[in-house]
């Protein structure tokens, strides 16, 4: 899912509508939020708490090794070998099984389930991203028993040991375990959906909230213009009383083009949430046990789709004029 322009949707930015752009501190807004607020002013790979994905060539860069690790792996699996083959060498590499994690030092002693007689290891993930941030990347890649069935799926996150990609965690799942998709993310895997559910709900209150002060703020400022126009209809020449009503039309009228656009941000806010839960919803909708993991192969949010559908139409209207 990506953050639309507030035309069509609230992007973190819309935040400092209300704040100007050099305030560098918001004691109001949550941390993370405001965190996130600066990142997208920044641009360019920082925006990847709204879920922005790196280049395709990036992900290729980690793309590409990541079947042949994870193949080398199920081999050794397989085999009796050595399962830290494929893994960085560092403490906190991990495998997990059934709710038990062990580091790196234990993983050799570990049985996985899934590499039973018959079993092979589809070569073709089943979901593949890599963090927005450039540090990591996370597949999904299915195992087959002997009839094509999902015997159990393995969650994959790479990291890189002296400029090579290695497993850094690996995650065995059985058939009847249950696995979520894996999704575009910026530091770790689930913080991106997970972030813009909680930046929605701050947008609103804090877009509510400069709603409710600018609105008391109005009050008293219309107060002020009818307190200025009754003076100047008592004294019609006095020049003094004229400017000041011309003072206090411009501040209302400020005020009021301020509110109006506070609460087109709201209304923005408001679908930005509405986005956000759904997201929230198609995921848990897929999620279920790992042996109908094939159908994650295509999922697609509808506010991915939907946000490929606008730049293509822009694209589209820009190479037309």
């Amino acid at each position: 899912m990506t953050w639309k322009p507030l035309s069509s949707g609230v992007a973190a930015a819309s935040l400092l509508v209300a704040v100007p752009a050099s305030a560098q501190y918001m004691p109001h807004l949550d941390p993370n939020l405001y965190m996130l607020t600066t990142m997208n002013m920044a641009g360019g790979a920082n925006t990847c708490m709204t879920g922005t994905a790196p280049p395709e060539n990036e992900i290729a860069e980690a793309r590409d090794p990541a079947p042949r690790l994870v193949q080398s792996y199920f081999d050794a699996a397989q085999s009796g070998g050595k399962l830290t083959g494929a893994f960085r060498d560092k403490k906190k590499a991990s495998w997990t099984h059934a709710g038990r994690t062990v580091l790196y030092a234990e993983i050799d002693q570990q049985s996985d389930p899934l590499v039973a007689a018959g079993n092979r290891l589809d070569p073709e993930p089943l979901r593949f991203f890599r963090a927005g941030n450039f540090q990591s990347a996370q597949g999904q890649w299915s195992v087959l028993d002997a009839s094509g069935a999902v015997a159990g799926v393995y969650d994959v996150v790479f990291k890189r040991q002296k400029g090579i990609w290695r497993i850094d965690a690996l995650t065995v799942l059985g058939a009847d375990e249950t696995v979520a998709p894996a999704m575009q993310y910026c530091m770790e895997p689930g913080d991106v959906t997970e972030h813009k559910v909680e930046a929605a709900g701050n947008q609103i209150e804090f877009f509510e909230e400069q709603i409710a002060k600018s609105e008391e703020k109005l009050v008293r400022e219309r107060e002020r213009l009818a307190a200025a126009q009754e003076k100047l209809a008592g004294s019609p020449n006095r020049s003094s009383f004229r400017e000041r009503v011309q003072r206090e039309k411009q501040k209302v009228a400020r005020r009021e083009e301020k509110l109006e656009e506070l609460r087109e941000n709201l209304v923005d806010a408001r679908e930005f949430q509405s986005d956000s839960n759904r997201d929230v919803a198609e995921i848990a909708a897929i999620t279920g046990p790992a042996r109908d993991a094939l159908r994650f192969r295509g999922f697609e949010l509808t506010t991915d789709r939907e946000a490929a559908e606008e730049k293509a139409a822009e694209e589209a209207k820009a190479a037309a004029d």
